[in-house]
């Protein structure tokens, strides 16, 4: 059996949940020499609510267990008579979404930091490329010291930001919550006790009595990931992202046995750390930019000191976005649009290819190239950008709900 068909390095996530069933035909990933990246569990019924107890199951993902999401599965149908959790895909969650972004701040959260650097960074970089672009299609606009003193510091600004985005995601990666958690709580709604737990709330042997109707609500006690866990019983009134516990475990880095056993083997490992390499390159280029470097810089200085870690540093940025992308779909040629994470890597990926073209242009000496290299980063930059605004909007959505028929 390939790597990617069975958890290797450990137990399945929830191998230690007695209530979650492995469904072993869900077990995969895109490529057969890595660990698996999904996973589905059905969730057992308690005796004799067999009747009402709505199919429900956890859709275990190493992107979302890397970030602290939990996504539940739930019939459709039944989520809707019993007043169940709104699909994330429903309008109203997508509102509710944008809200938080608009007003939540879970400063403790890394995935929400790592986010929020590339967005501000990559707005940046916009104006990094308008600074450079504009006065080639219309120099009346220009101002002093636009094309060389603006352009410099907001590039060496947005190349701060992209690698302290990164670090923070190497951190991500090392503190994901190894044996995965279901991250949910099912409840038994009778009458008007929406409180009462499955399995013994009418004192009986657990059976469902008549107007017996079932809930799901977020269960961040029984969930703890490193770096945003709940703290007491504290709580926003618009949010889904817990709160941090005064006294929680950090790693700043994997042991041996858990590098050489399973990160080496892991997509989502192995794409952060290209990235943080490739932005440590690129940071370089961000230095070379400041006013009093760059213009003090000969031409063979420049060709192989800042085009080339402009270079090298977007083609890291590709072949992360790649790794990205492939750890969202089934198989490597299978895209999976129904997922948040895909679309993430896709646009990262746009955003990558246009970098390492721009850079490939600064050694054409043309007028041209010039005009195409600084539009390129333009553009380019504003597909990292809706990569990392929905980046920041994944990171707030911590409890997706999913309806039955969406593929895993």
């Amino acid at each position: 059996m390939s790597r990617n068909q069975e958890f290797r390095s450990r137990p399945g996530p929830l191998a230690h949940v007695t209530d979650a069933h492995l469904l072993p035909d869900t077990v995969g990933g895109a490529l057969s020499f890595f660990n698996p990246t999904r996973a589905r569990y059905e969730w057992k019924a308690p005796p004799g609510a067999e009747g009402v107890w709505p199919k429900t199951s956890f859709q275990w993902r190493s992107r979302d267990n890397r970030k602290g999401r939990h996504a539940l599965v739930i019939d459709k149908e039944v989520s809707k008579r019993t007043g169940g959790p709104p699909l994330t895909s429903s309008l109203r969650a997508v509102i509710l979404g944008l809200k938080r972004m608009a007003t939540e701040c879970p400063y403790w959260d890394v995935s929400y930091l790592v986010a929020v650097s590339f967005t501000v960074g990559c707005a940046i970089f916009i104006a990094c490329g308008l600074f450079s672009w504009l006065p080639l299609v219309a120099p009346s606009s220009e101002f002093e010291g636009e094309s060389t003193v603006a352009k410099g510091v907001t590039a060496f600004v947005g190349a701060t930001l992209f690698q302290i985005g990164a670090v923070l995601l190497v951190f991500e990666a090392c503190n994901e919550n190894q044996p995965g958690c279901f991250g949910w709580a099912v409840y038994r709604a009778l009458h008007h006790d929406s409180e009462a737990a499955v399995g013994g709330s009418d004192g009986h042997d657990g059976s469902a009595p008549p107007g017996t109707t079932w809930s799901a609500r977020p269960h961040h006690e029984g969930c703890s990931h490193n770096y945003h866990q709940r703290r007491g019983h504290r709580r926003h009134k618009s949010t889904d992202v817990p709160w941090p516990k005064p006294q929680r475990r950090w790693e700043w880095w994997p042991s041996w046995d858990e590098l050489t056993n399973h990160y080496i083997y892991e997509v989502g490992w192995l794409g952060s750390m290209t990235l943080a390499l490739g932005a440590t390159v690129f940071y370089v280029t961000g230095i070379c930019t400041l006013p009093g470097i760059y213009s003090n810089m000969s031409t063979e200085l420049t060709y192989g000191l800042y085009s080339l870690t402009y270079l090298i540093g977007g083609l890291l940025f590709t072949v992360s976005s790649v790794l990205y992308i492939l750890e969202t779909q089934p198989n490597w040629y299978t895209p999976a649009p129904h997922l948040l994470g895909w679309h993430i890597g896709v646009w990262n990926l746009i955003g990558a290819v246009g970098w390492t073209l721009a850079a490939s242009l600064g050694y054409c000496k043309p007028s041209w190239c010039t005009y195409q290299s600084e539009l390129t980063l333009t553009w380019a930059s504003a597909a990292f950008f809706i990569g990392s605004a929905l980046l920041w909007y994944e990171a707030l959505s911590k409890y997706p709900v999913e309806g039955h028929g969406n593929r895993s």
